[in-house]
């Protein structure tokens, strides 16, 4: 547990002690950006803006990760975002997790289908990995320790927060004051609390217990403190939505069988309740088990009940059965209520932000990078904005999609239960000739979007509601590009995109630097020019953060530039150090729609496309010129 930047002093932060590279605070502020909720959205929250330079302090109520959670996999977009963040980060994921290639599926005792998962071949990594969020967390917070600049003061937790305003000859400022405290004796934890996991009311004070408070300044405040979120609460933003009547039964531990334990599996009984079955490894598995619908009188009362070992394993044992299941040890048995909820903002008078409620690590993706360069006045804080446009949308297909899992799981309607046995049954025989990459975007998570708004604008040459690929608002395309030189060893695009909150821009040039002579030298100048320019208007001074950005790294370029060309180039000596080749049928210039003309596709921080324009010319370069003006001043 790394050293504590809020407990050395009643009046407020102290500089975190682990890292030389660390100044005092602006005097305002304790720290840059406070995040509650030590979970793997507000570590990797922590992470990314220590890349980028700014300091951090998380607090967590609890001393130690708590073993209860209904995650245990990581998508191909989560982990594409892990890769970006850190290749070895990435490695040592990719070390602890095992990855499913497909999910079988028994009925009344028989196995009825195998279901190979379509590969989702946009991205380097096909499929999903399976790792129990207690291993993720402990990853992140190891590489949330490892960048030395800021703390997780565990022990804490969040009890009130509000925007202050102040006005001072007609400008006004304003920044986060939370009120955070700890348990004098024992831990912060309440007695009425319920263990059922997706519980969104909060528990009553304990009486008597007594507590040691601080308030915190901060420019920015983080809220990824769960389903539960403090943040949420006290700021009065509503949560619409339902809670699901269906009762299921979480359970991890080590068993014996006689199913496989090499894959995925949903067991569907006889008796109309499902199990499904995620190894996580050795013989540890996630078990979910279906266990019919709560009363009404139940859902109501909200009434909070723990699963017996005897009931989980008789219920169990009559859904599997004629396979046998013998639990050897328990981790932890619970139940979990599924949530079809969102709140109805993410950001609150452009300070306080909510993220992870519904769409985890993408949230900080999407929101680490906005926060940077506001705090470092590279972009205004109305960059912050485009964070709550982004996310409500994307939250509220998330929760469409699992509404329609959930449906298909907890069914225990005989008719539906044939349906699905026969419907299964069909696609396993129908997979093969299905065509590859069908369905695969949707549970992979690469096929979510972002929509035209203030920082993802249309140009006259491509249009937003245009069906090319690689639209405005979508996730950027990846493939291999080769380097133009006499080391032609293939390089993934996204590997190139590692300096860590900048913009790429990519100028896909198709075969006119072949067929033109005089371009070259127009393209080399306007790419010099158009750099030189945005670095003056817009330079990565760190001003505003706790960090000297020159240790961090933190001076990099923000606008950084890859020329990409047609094969045909390969014999042309070019002196620029950022030109790539596109693979012998121009496999990306496809993926990116660009036609014979060329084109210039902007790509934000967090790899989605913000602006395109269908030309390499000087217009082309003028316009993409005002498109960063328009976001950034």
């Amino acid at each position: 547990m790394t050293t504590s930047s809020l407990s050395s002093s009643s009046e407020g932060a102290s500089a975190s002690p682990t890292s030389a590279a660390t100044t005092s605070p602006p005097p305002k502020y304790d720290v840059p950006v406070l995040i509650s909720g030590a979970g793997p959205t507000g570590l990797l929250a922590g992470i990314l803006l220590a890349k980028m330079g700014i300091r951090t302090t998380v607090i967590e109520r609890d001393m130690t990760v708590s073993p209860l959670s209904k995650a245990f996999s990581l998508h191909p977009r989560s982990l594409e975002i892990l890769r970006l963040t850190s290749p070895e980060l990435s490695a040592r994921f990719e070390k602890e997790s095992w990855v499913s290639h497909m999910g079988r599926m028994y009925f009344g005792g028989k196995l009825t289908a195998e279901l190979p998962w379509t590969p989702a071949t946009e991205s380097q990594f096909h499929y999903t990995w399976g790792l129990p969020q207690t291993s993720t967390v402990r990853l992140l917070t190891e590489e949330y320790e490892k960048t030395g600049v800021g703390c997780i003061d565990r022990g804490w937790e969040l009890v009130d927060t509000k925007v202050v305003e102040e006005t001072d000859r007609g400008k006004t400022t304003s920044w986060v004051e939370t009120t955070i405290r700890r348990a004098v004796e024992g831990t912060n934890a309440r007695k009425g609390e319920s263990a059922v996991l997706g519980t969104v009311e909060q528990a009553e004070e304990d009486e008597g217990k007594q507590y040691e408070f601080k308030v915190v300044k901060s420019e920015f405040l983080i809220g990824a403190d769960g389903g539960r979120s403090t943040v949420r609460h006290v700021l009065k933003i509503p949560f619409p939505g339902r809670t699901r009547d269906a009762n299921i039964i979480l359970f991890d531990g080590h068993i014996d069988t006689d199913l496989p334990l090499d894959e995925m599996a949903s067991i569907n009984g006889s008796n109309l309740h499902a199990v499904g079955m995620f190894p996580l490894y050795g013989n540890r598995v996630r078990f979910l088990l279906s266990d019919g619908t709560l009363t009404e009188e139940e859902f109501a009362a909200r009434k909070v009940k723990t699963p017996t070992k005897e009931y989980f394993e008789k219920l169990l044992e009559e859904t599997v059965t004629p396979h046998k299941v013998n639990i050897l040890s328990y981790n932890w048995l619970t139940y979990y209520r599924a949530n079809e909820r969102r709140a109805t903002e993410f950001v609150h008078k452009k300070r306080i932000f909510l993220a992870g409620l519904n769409t985890g690590l993408q949230d900080s993706y999407n929101l680490a990078w906005k926060i940077a360069m506001v705090l470092k006045g590279t972009a205004p804080l109305s960059l912050v904005d485009s964070y709550n446009e982004e996310r409500i949308p994307i939250a509220d297909e998330i929760i469409h999609l699992s509404a329609k899992n959930l449906k298909f799981f907890v069914s225990e309607s005989y008719l539906f239960f044939q349906a699905r046995k026969f419907g299964l049954a069909l696609l396993s025989y129908l997979q093969p000739y299905l065509p590859t990459g069908a369905g695969g975007p949707t549970f992979a998570m690469l096929g979510l979007r972002y929509y035209k708004n203030s920082l993802n604008k249309e140009h006259a040459t491509h249009r937003y509601a245009s069906t090319a690929p690689a639209s405005i608002g979508r996730r950027a395309p990846d493939d291999y590009v080769y380097p133009l030189g006499t080391d032609s060893t293939p390089v993934r695009l996204y590997n190139l995109m590692d300096t860590h909150g900048a913009f790429h821009i990519l100028v896909f040039t198709a075969d006119r630097l072949v067929q033109d002579t005089g371009l070259e030298a127009t393209l080399l100048a306007d790419v010099e020019h158009y750099q030189r320019s945005w670095l003056t208007r817009w330079p990565d001074t760190g001003s505003r953060t706790a960090v000297d950005v020159n240790a961090m790294k933190a001076t990099t370029p923000q606008f950084v530039v890859h020329i990409i060309s047609h094969p045909g180039l390969k014999n042309k000596a070019l002196g620029y150090d950022k030109m790539y080749l596109d693979s012998e049928h121009g496999d990306l210039h496809r993926r990116y729609g660009v036609t014979a003309k060329g084109g210039i596709v902007i790509i934000r921080p967090d790899t989605h496309i913000s602006y395109r324009v269908e030309s390499v010319d000087k217009m082309g370069w003028a316009d993409v010129d005002m498109y960063f003006e328009s976001i950034l001043c």
